[in-house]
């Protein structure tokens, strides 16, 4: 029998709008109490999950901005909770954030260092006395579940034996103004799943932190398990949620497979839930497909907010909590379902009894993930395994490299485009980190039949830069402050996550394995080492991945085909 290595949960900690530690998070959503309410800073908004005032400034850092003091208090609070020194050789540290420090872009034309998410997180690293390079995740909603995703691969791996998963976005004006020009923001507490015909989401903001790690003296007790977790594209829409939910449906059904657990031993599903019509209608679709449409389901957005790329780590801390202490909470503002597909939705806090949940998310590219965790005296509910699978080995069967001509980037880019001789007007529509991303992906597969040798299932696309999306960010920005009467552009603010580049090879080729988006600098490379280890642990069969990076002109661009080296027949 396979020997299961186990990812514990250890010391967690948080900041919501309804407390500033964990305890108190949870305490206040199990009273039913709403963290929701109109917010005049940083910018207007009629309903949004905003820190106690002073709490920022409490625990600010010299040298360090509010987020980075807010990740490094609640990493270190995590961290003494588990007894962990984090300065140890075994502990790593991940962060997961879709916009960082992205305030500091206000009245700029070029980005400070601190707005570049890799030196953002060597300052947390630094302060917290971490020694390795940190790993950042910037997978649009979908970021804090892909870190935890992340991490329990690292442990699993033997790269090292914790890992605190730290997660973190602020209010802004910058995401606010870009979810308004999609007309999806709530005109008041958001209400997921409801059949109110006011849909919309609410922002919020959080900070939160977990300790993942294989010791069990280190785990939070009652013990939770990390179990299993994939991640998938829907390859639909880089803004637009799949009709059919089959995205998600991937990444829960391979999320179950990684736990080896029967669906039928969920206690309860905590869902993406933001309150939007579409978002809500695809999840149902989803969880239909995933035979779950009975299991009870909650969203925590209704009372915090979504808090982006905290959202995953606050989300999976709670419902930890939530096995622990046998009570699933209620989802705030539902009164009625609306949605396609039925779900069991209740507003109030439920006793169950508590096994194992699945924490899933979506998010903008068409990304989807999700995760099992369990009560570790209810281990023996997974099936038992034989031997483990033999790792894959893999190999580079394609390279491709946007040539430097000289040129400016937008000639070479172009020309490149049209020497496909594929025309898709959708190209001029994508900002240029995306461009870049297309073209190489076309070049790379061009002969290359993977639709016709691969499930688009087995297929992954993992790609790195250390700007983000920082080019697309400063023009969003420039938008922003000149308060134009129709408001900001929804065709500029979508190219704002890094991870819709990938999103876009997705579409074009209809890839539904995982995508995920590495944010670090040219010496500390992650694509190609995390292709490779999907492709040893069965994650996937055939990945795109390698660096694409554009910055006010300048561009790096390579990309990989890594394949599964076919087993051979025994005797053979």
């Amino acid at each position: 029998m396979e020997h299961r290595i186990a990812t514990y949960l250890g010391g967690d900690a948080m900041l919501t709008a309804l407390g500033s530690d964990t305890q108190e998070s949870f305490r206040a959503l199990a009273e039913g109490r709403c963290g929701l309410h109109p917010v005049g800073q940083p910018c207007p908004l009629e309903a949004a999950g905003s820190f106690a005032p002073g709490l920022l400034e409490a625990l600010a850092l010299e040298g360090l901005t509010p987020l980075e003091s807010a990740l490094v208090h609640c990493a270190e609070r995590a961290a003494q909770e588990s007894h962990l020194d984090p300065g140890g050789e075994e502990c790593a540290l991940v962060i997961s954030t879709t916009k960082g420090n992205v305030s500091l872009l206000e009245g700029r034309t070029t980005p400070p260092d601190e707005a570049f998410l890799y030196t953002s997180a060597c300052r947390v690293a630094r302060r917290l006395g971490i020694t390795r390079p940190p790993v950042v995740v910037s997978n649009a909603c979908i970021s804090g579940v892909t870190a935890l995703i992340v991490a329990r691969r690292m442990i699993l791996d033997g790269e090292c034996a914790h890992v605190i998963v730290a997660g973190g976005d602020l209010l802004s004006e910058f995401v606010a103004e870009g979810f308004r020009s999609f007309k999806s923001l709530s005109p008041g507490p958001c209400r997921p799943y409801d059949a109110t015909p006011e849909h919309g989401l609410s922002l919020g903001e959080a900070v939160a932190a977990v300790v993942l790690t294989s010791d069990p003296a280190r785990a939070k007790l009652p013990a939770v398990w990390l179990e299993g977790g994939a991640v998938t594209d829907d390859a639909n829409h880089i803004s637009g949620p799949s009709r059919t939910g089959d995205g998600l449906h991937y990444a829960i059904e391979g999320a179950l497979r990684e736990a080896a657990l029967p669906r039928e031993r969920l206690s309860f599903v905590n869902a993406h839930g933001t309150g939007t019509a579409y978002n809500d209608a695809m999840e149902s679709r989803a969880l239909e497909l995933s035979g779950l449409s009975g299991c009870p389901v909650n969203s925590l957005k209704g009372a915090l907010g979504h808090t982006l790329g905290a959202s995953g780590v606050v989300e999976s801390i709670l419902a930890a909590e939530e096995l622990r202490r046998g009570v699933l909470l209620g989802t705030a503002g539902f009164e009625r379902l609306g949605t396609p597909c039925p779900l069991n939705v209740s507003a109030e806090s439920r006793t169950l009894a508590m096994r194992h949940c699945l924490k899933s998310a979506s998010g903008f590219g068409g990304c989807n993930a999700a995760i099992v965790l369990g009560l570790e005296q209810f281990a023996g509910d997974a099936r038992r395994q034989e031997a483990a699978p033999r790792e894959r080995s893999c190999r580079v069967t394609a390279r491709w490299e946007l040539p430097h001509t000289g040129e400016p980037f937008a000639q070479v880019v172009r020309a490149c485009y049209h020497a496909l001789g594929a025309p898709n007007m959708k190209f001029f529509k994508m900002d240029d980190l995306a461009k870049a991303a297309y073209v190489a992906a076309e070049e790379l597969l061009a002969g290359q039949r993977l639709g016709e040798r691969y499930a688009p299932t087995d297929i992954a696309v993992v790609l790195e830069n250390t700007s983000s999306s920082l080019d697309t960010d400063l023009a969003h920005q420039r938008i922003v402050e000149q308060h134009l009467p129709e408001g900001c552009s929804p065709a500029v603010f979508v190219y704002t996550l890094p991870n819709v580049a990938a999103g876009e090879i997705c579409i074009r080729h209809h890839i539904q394995g995982e995508e995920s988006f590495f944010v670090t600098d040219a010496e500390h490379p992650v694509a190609e080492r995390y292709a490779r280890r999907l492709i040893a642990r069965g994650a996937a069969r055939a990945v795109i991945c390698g660096r694409c990076e554009y910055l006010a002109g300048n561009y790096d661009v390579r990309l990989m085909l890594l394949e599964a080296e076919e087993e051979q027949p025994e005797g053979k």
